[in-house]
């Protein structure tokens, strides 16, 4: 099982196919699993890198180092060791913090950019005021219910849980069954532990929308059309060689929910780089 130890973390990461690099990074509560159908379309010309970040999968959960800076610098470790110089950052939801920041930091080392469902780039806590409309708890709150209902009923509990109120706990489930019922599972796959620990992740992201105007690279931002929280490339109209792509139908998960549409302009997006 391939296990490298970085900035004090062990992280588990796969790798697969030949080519220009292209790596993975999941966002909160999710895992690598979630790149199954783009990975696949791209091992053929890239070689692509998923790795679990600290506190999910089968990494370590550490008592600490969960803030956006470390996870960062579990990154750059994890690239570093790998020894990849340049290459390709596809990243989703909260994680577009971490690809964002070391895009930032080490310009010179990012080929692309890719941000599937960005708008957490608001940062911390201005992403609250985005998702309330739609979303009937806090990330707080609904971090320390799941917390809570992982601790007293295990992870089944939490399944059914979510399974039983859907929608009106998290809005951004999937609606296709078969969809939904991946994504139920692996965001309940987690420790309990895991669910507070990702407090110190979210409380220190940074308000980082207005610096994608700074990252030098291309960048692609993909997102559903029904998404709850829908990416606003408004914002960032003075970002250089930024693009967005609109998935119909699809939630936050667009590359589960519509894996044909996301491959496509994401391969499209690689093919066109330098």
């Amino acid at each position: 099982m391939p296990i490298v130890t970085v900035n004090g973390c062990e992280l588990y990461y796969e790798a697969s196919g030949h080519g220009r690099d292209v790596v993975f990074i999941h966002g909160e509560d999710h895992g690598i699993e979630m790149f199954e159908h783009a990975i696949a379309h791209l091992a053929d010309h890239c070689r692509c890198i998923a790795y679990d970040r600290r506190g999910h999968g089968k990494s370590a959960l550490p008592p600490y180092g969960y803030s956006l800076r470390s996870q960062m610098l579990d990154l750059a470790g994890l690239l570093d060791h790998l020894q990849i110089r340049n290459t390709v950052l596809v990243s989703v939801a909260m994680a577009t913090t971490i690809a964002t920041s070391y895009a930032l930091e080490y310009p010179d080392r990012v080929r692309g950019l890719v941000l599937a469902s960005w708008y957490e780039l608001d940062g911390y806590p201005l992403m609250e005021k985005r998702r309330q409309a739609k979303h009937p708890m806090t990330f707080a709150a609904l971090h320390m219910t799941m917390f809570e209902i992982a601790r007293d009923k295990g992870r089944q509990g939490l399944i059914d849980h979510l399974h039983r109120e859907g929608d009106a706990f998290l809005p951004i489930l999937p609606r296709d069954p078969g969809v939904r019922e991946r994504v139920i599972r692996m965001m309940s796959s987690h420790t309990p532990e895991h669910y507070v620990k990702a407090a110190e992740f979210y409380t220190s992201m940074p308000y980082l929308t207005p610096r994608l105007q700074d990252v030098a690279c291309p960048i692609l931002g993909i997102c559903g059309d029904d998404d709850p929280s829908p990416d606003k490339p408004e914002l960032v109209a003075g970002a250089k060689n930024f693009r967005e792509v609109w998935i119909p139908g699809a939630r936050r998960f667009s590359l589960l929910e519509a894996p044909q549409a996301f491959n496509s302009a994401l391969a499209e997006f690689c093919h066109t780089l330098p």
